[in-house]
């Protein structure tokens, strides 16, 4: 106490409330402080930034709906292989034939391509309805199918379906009878049938040479196109025995006469 009053001593009271630190000047923030923003360099890096996710998350986006598109047209591809191969099966297992000096109850293949991929044509007799129109006359007895990959209405090609007669020539009928094609399957583009060689032990793709007779094993490659250009076509393949061929060698003669 006695060094304060030494120190307070002479002093006014102002003095003493200075000294005290009550009378200090006070300190007030700056008038002229700036306000925080973004510059324009942060701004068009904050748009790359934001181009480059967009442009991923579309990316993800469109290839997501593009698998989706994808799994949808092989799911319909399958399908429409699937109806063609069983329906062609049937048609196989059902052939008829007698042999005939006419040749009426041969077996026939042609081989072809057709935008890149096989377009043969098959033509045999058979009990089968496979293949038929609800309005065919032909439905419910033998009748010779011709399968063949032709142009649609689009200028696509699909799998058409012709019938007639079985005892008939091939090429008189389609004349004769008008036989009007008949679509089976836009969505099947290809076709392809190998005969089996029993010397070589090996698929043979060159044509059927047996004017009067009917091969035992046959292979049937159905394709089905994709509508990207870019897509491979989705491929079905089945082996298939005709029983009818075992009687081949036993020469059955045909129930109808012939000269």
């Amino acid at each position: 106490m006695e060094y304060w009053k030494k120190q307070m001593g002479g002093k006014s009271s102002a003095d003493r409330v200075s000294f005290c630190g009550l009378n200090q000047p006070s300190i007030h923030p700056s008038n002229h402080s700036s306000h925080s923003g973004f510059t324009l360099l942060e701004l068009m890096v904050a748009m790359v930034i934001l181009t480059i996710a967009m442009s991923i998350a579309f990316q993800a986006f469109s290839g997501t709906i593009r698998a989706w598109r994808r799994g949808t047209e092989v799911v319909e591809g399958i399908k429409h292989g699937d109806f063609a191969m069983t329906q062609l099966a049937n048609a196989l297992n059902s052939t008829i034939y007698f042999f005939n000096p006419r040749k009426s109850y041969a077996f026939k293949i042609e081989k072809g391509t057709n935008f890149g991929l096989p377009s043969d044509t098959i033509s045999f007799v058979t009990a089968s309805s496979a293949f038929m129109p609800d309005s065919s006359p032909l439905q419910q007895g033998p009748h010779r199918i011709k399968l063949y990959i032709d142009d649609d209405d689009n200028g696509d090609p699909a799998l058409f379906s012709i019938a007639f007669p079985a005892i008939a020539d091939e090429e008189e009928a389609e004349a004769e009878y008008d036989a009007e094609p008949h679509l089976v399957s836009r969505a099947v583009q290809g076709l392809e049938i190998l005969i089996y060689d029993d010397e070589l032990e090996d698929w043979s793709t060159e044509e059927w040479e047996k004017e009067n007779s009917i091969p035992e094993r046959v292979m049937i490659v159905v394709y089905v196109a994709s509508e990207e250009e870019d897509e491979e076509p989705i491929v079905f393949t089945r082996v298939l025995d005709i029983p009818v061929a075992q009687s081949v060698g036993a020469n059955l003669k045909g129930p109808t006469k012939t000269e």
